[in-house]
């Protein structure tokens, strides 16, 4: 494991597999700005579908993709509240407006430990997604081809036609591998929110945060997905790593919200939005979160971060 700065010695076990699913669209559609964040209801629609139309296994593995069950054990279920899905997508979000027939729709996807095995069910139904539209029914796709990527970010075709089984096996890789890949740690990082973040206190959205506010959020996420869906213990005290947190000095605070969305399509509908911009850190201390708010810049954070909502990327603070 790297000795530059602390990770976990059991990240080793956590897998992961890294695809991108293309979808090619067979009509002309208009795409709403931020509209490949909305996938939840069409995954949830065809996931019904394939219940209704007989095909009661798909839709028992899909139903355990999108809403999975607690850990069968008693002591990684502490640390897991409500599981989240086992894959995490993130979608260009720079992709909008009118889409014409031929065109191509990229689609990534990190599918994290027991999520690996759902990978055709998931292709399934983005196939059925595709086939009744991706927005409000509209957007008819065809699935054409996916890729994998393996930890040095070489792609690999894993299908292009014909039956899913026969598609070949993704490359898997570890969470402790990939941290080795990263750059060292650094006394001053940047962390960029390139989708809307979304945290909830009590039933209501943060309107702004903090380092100190945002850390428990992202700490909680990466050790829940590491407990639900790789049955691996981080952080048996958070105790520590919380400390550090509130040692780390907040530099620059450039967080804003931003409505995004109406929550119903009737007139006065409550906007839906989250925060986006960037968050300037500086202190010793970011050595020992650093593992953690990299896994988190993979999983996302906060409300909708399987369907792309909560993207973060980290980098060395420039000036």
């Amino acid at each position: 494991m790297s000795n530059l700065f602390p990770v976990p010695d059991n990240l080793g076990q956590a897998e992961y597999a890294q695809l991108f699913f293309h979808l090619e669209a067979r009509e002309y559609f208009d795409l709403p700005p931020l509209g490949l964040l909305r996938l939840r209801r069409e995954f949830r629609l065809a996931s019904r579908y394939f219940g209704e139309s007989g095909e009661l296994l798909l839709s028992e593995q899909l139903q355990g993709i999108l809403d999975p069950p607690l850990p069968d054990d008693l002591k990684l279920r502490k640390l897991v509240q409500k599981p989240a899905p086992p894959f995490v997508l993130c979608p260009d979000l720079q992709r909008a407006g009118l889409v014409e027939p031929g065109a191509w729709l990229e689609l990534p996807v990190l599918f994290l430990g027991s999520g690996i095995q759902m990978i055709e069910p998931f292709a399934r139904m983005l196939q059925q997604v595709g086939s009744q539209g991706l927005v409000n029914g509209q957007g008819q796709c065809e699935l054409v081809t996916v890729e994998v990527e393996d930890a040095s970010g070489r792609r690999t075709t894993l299908w292009n036609g014909g039956p899913l089984e026969d598609a070949l096996p993704p490359v898997v890789n570890d969470l402790g591998w990939w941290l080795e890949r990263q750059p060292p740690e650094w006394d001053d990082l940047s962390l960029r929110f390139l989708s809307p973040l979304r945290l909830m206190r009590a039933g209501k959205p943060l309107f702004k945060t903090s380092f100190v506010e945002l850390f428990p959020f992202v700490l909680r996420r990466v050790t829940a997905m590491l407990a639900a869906h790789c049955h691996v213990e981080t952080v048996s005290d958070p105790s520590a790593l919380l400390g550090a947190a509130s040692r780390v000095e907040e530099t620059s605070n450039r967080l804003q919200w931003r409505d995004w969305r109406p929550l119903t399509s009737d007139v006065g509908g409550q906007d839906l939005g989250g925060l986006s911009g960037t968050l300037d850190l500086s202190g010793s201390d970011l050595a020992e979160l650093l593992w953690v708010l990299r896994l988190g810049s993979l999983l996302q954070v906060g409300k909708g971060a399987p369907y792309g909502a909560g993207h973060y990327q980290v980098s060395r603070s420039i000036g």
